[in-house]
């Protein structure tokens, strides 16, 4: 009696030996334990990204009662919010709980690369696949930030693996399933179309011609979709999503080498063309070895870069929806190349031939895609410098003069939501492009400000304060009363309105003060305290300082505080010349007793020389063009005969 293998229909289509399964098993599961662990290292911690600030302000609101896109203005997808909710409840409410949500979907997307490659190309083919998704520097970067992007791409890659079952075996409840994962994944966002190519052409090729197969699958999809839309309400779906892109659209403008230096120096720059090579290569042989199933890989691949080349404003987080194309056609073309190997065939051996020069070019990329991923990894609060470590100090300055319940207006969420406090709903998202597309106009954030009665104003940016009826209503109605340098750039200004207990902020503001002073400069402005957050740091590090000022007399003219850390060396290695006017009325306006807090981080390079450093302060007067003298509270005043300009605050030692 002659001995039989016993084969068994695989999950995806695939006839397989059955031994091969628990092998399969163990390597996917060992493939989502290292992702999950990339993604899990260093999770918490301020980023600094507008979108992710966002993201945690919408979630905020939710948990306050409020519902995406009907009441929090929602742009991406009327899924994505309730996606990511779950976790965000279950995980503290943290931006890093919003982040593992992501981590966790982009889990799903390993496993649907996996899948489909392994449909088209067998085992070895999704295994190539979920490597390459793996150490994928654009794919990992994105499933650690709480974005749009990566958790759309999940059920869009399953619902591509789910049609290629179909195409496989010709069971149809295969495309049921990809038609309900496609619905999904454009509610999330829609910027994941492309699959509906792939999909689309999966179902037409299947095992055979099939038009009423692609009705199924998109009558499917549209009935996911349709249910979602008039449920949420159409109308406010085609405003926040419609409307809204094609006003961004039109305000951003379209330009087809911005676009391609984009992806060159986001998509190519990250993922190296090793894996294009290797994409490129897989989608030849795949469609040498297996036409049908090559056709809805280059559909999908196509769709994406047309998808990027034309879409508009388009950012760096786009580029990812490229990239699970590309995993998926490179171990297609591997794995198909192998089995054409172990039956030697002729093209498996030319295939072999045809995969050598992208492998080496891929694995010579390895190197830099490591060191990327490695990068990627690090999101503690100081990773990007002075920018981020700020986030904390503007956070606790929001929470001290608000309290619990307050609504502010913030053009940098993330700071608000790190102090706990609820934006309007509708000024939830205030991207420059929804100011472009002008969604959001001065008008309306006046109105949403004051239906909310808003008492405290955080401003990183002219974003807002570009709007007209908005920068008339805070020049009338608030004052600054904290300055963030930042440089060269425009400093965040936290307002308060004026008919708020100012003596009662100055109290709140003072706890954060940690060495009164009563030094006045030219009889017109005094520094009344200030505060170091540190006397030793090293170099490559910074020190923050924060001032209290108050106003002796009335000014006349704009003063400037200027601070400068000189080196042992005598050279100043960082300084900061910043006007007191918070980029409204200017110091010349302020009347006796008007005070203002100011804080500022000075980097020490890696570069500087160690010892110790000073730290001093000093007023420019703007219009004389000269500083003002020291007339009281220095010590070293009438041991000198020249005039004392800059008053010593600390002495820092550099290591």
């Amino acid at each position: 009696m002659q001995s039989r293998t016993l084969s068994v229909p695989s999950a995806y289509g695939v006839r397989v030996s059955a031994p091969t399964w628990p092998a399969e098993t163990v390597v996917l599961g060992l493939f989502l334990i290292a992702n999950a662990a990339m993604r899990l290292v260093r999770l918490s911690g301020t980023s600094g990204d507008l979108d992710e600030g966002i993201r945690g302000m919408q979630l905020l609101l939710m948990s306050a009662g409020y519902r995406p896109m009907q009441e929090i203005y929602s742009s991406q997808g009327p899924l994505l919010l309730d996606m990511l909710f779950p976790f965000y409840r279950l995980f503290g409410e943290t931006l890093g709980a919003a982040r593992l949500a992501v981590g966790v979907y982009s889990l799903l997307g390993i496993v649907g690369v996996y899948a489909a490659a392994r449909a088209a190309g067998g085992p070895v083919g999704g295994v190539v696949a979920a490597l390459l998704l793996t150490l994928s520097p654009n794919y990992l970067r994105y499933s650690r930030q709480a974005l749009a992007e990566v958790p759309a791409l999940a059920p869009a890659i399953l619902a591509v693996a789910a049609a290629f079952a179909y195409q496989r075996t010709g069971r149809w409840p295969w495309l049921v399933i990809s038609g309900l994962l496609l619905g999904t994944a454009l509610l999330i966002k829609p910027i994941v179309l492309p699959a509906v190519v792939a999909v689309a052409l999966a179902a037409l090729f299947g095992p055979r011609l099939s038009i009423k197969m692609l009705l199924l699958v998109g009558l499917v999809s549209l009935a996911v979709v349709a249910a979602i839309v008039f449920s949420t309400g159409f109308s406010t779906v085609m405003d926040q999503m419609v409307e809204y892109r094609l006003r961004s659209r039109e305000a951003s403008g379209w330009n087809l080498a911005e676009n391609l230096k984009v992806l060159r120096t986001t998509l190519v720059a990250r993922d190296q063309w090793g894996l294009f090579a290797l994409g490129g290569a897989g989608a030849l042989l795949t469609l040498l070895i297996r036409p049908r199933m090559a056709l809805p890989i280059l559909g999908w691949m196509a769709a994406s870069g047309a998808l990027l080349a034309v879409y508009a404003p388009l950012f760096p987080k786009h580029v990812v929806i490229a990239v699970p194309p590309l995993v998926v056609a490179a171990g297609a073309g591997v794995g198909a190349t192998w089995q054409a190997l172990r039956d030697r065939r002729f093209v498996g051996m030319m295939g072999g031939f045809v995969l050598v020069a992208p492998l080496l070019l891929y694995a010579w990329s390895l190197p830099g895609i490591a060191t990327l991923n490695v990068g990627f990894m690090n999101l503690d609060p100081g990773f990007e410098g002075q920018r981020f470590a700020r986030s904390a100090d503007i956070a606790g300055t929001i929470a001290a003069l608000s309290q619990k319940g307050d609504f502010v207006v913030t053009d940098e969420p993330e700071h608000a939501f790190l102090a706990q406090r609820l934006v309007p709903p509708d000024l939830a998202d205030p991207s420059s492009s929804r100011v472009r597309a002008r969604q959001l106009t001065g008008e309306s954030i006046v109105t949403s400000a004051e239906a909310y009665n808003v008492r405290l104003v955080s401003l990183a940016g002219d974003r807002f304060r570009s709007l007209r009826n908005f920068r008339l209503w805070i020049d009338e109605k608030f004052e600054p009363i904290k300055l963030y340098g930042r440089g060269g750039d425009a400093p965040q200004v936290i307002y308060l309105r004026n008919d708020v207990d100012m003596q009662q902020a100055r109290r709140a503001l003072e706890g954060f003060i940690q060495t009164p002073t009563a030094i006045d400069f030219g009889g017109t402005l005094r520094l009344t305290g200030f505060s170091l957050d540190r006397r030793e740091l090293t170099r490559n590090g910074n020190v923050g300082v924060t001032y209290e000022w108050e106003a002796l007399t009335r000014a006349g003219v704009d003063y400037h505080a200027i601070t400068e850390l000189v080196g042992p060396d005598g050279q100043t290695w960082s300084d900061e010349q910043l006007s007191l006017g918070g980029r409204g009325a200017g110091l010349d306006e302020w009347t006796p007793g008007r005070w203002l807090f100011q804080s500022s981080t000075f980097d020490v390079s890696a570069t500087a020389p160690a010892g110790e450093y000073v730290l001093r302060v000093g007023i420019y007067d703007s219009k004389a063009r000269a500083d003002l003298p020291i007339t009281a509270g220095d010590p070293r005043l009438g041991s000198q005969q020249e005039p004392i300009r800059r008053f010593e605050l600390a002495r820092i030692r550099v290591q």
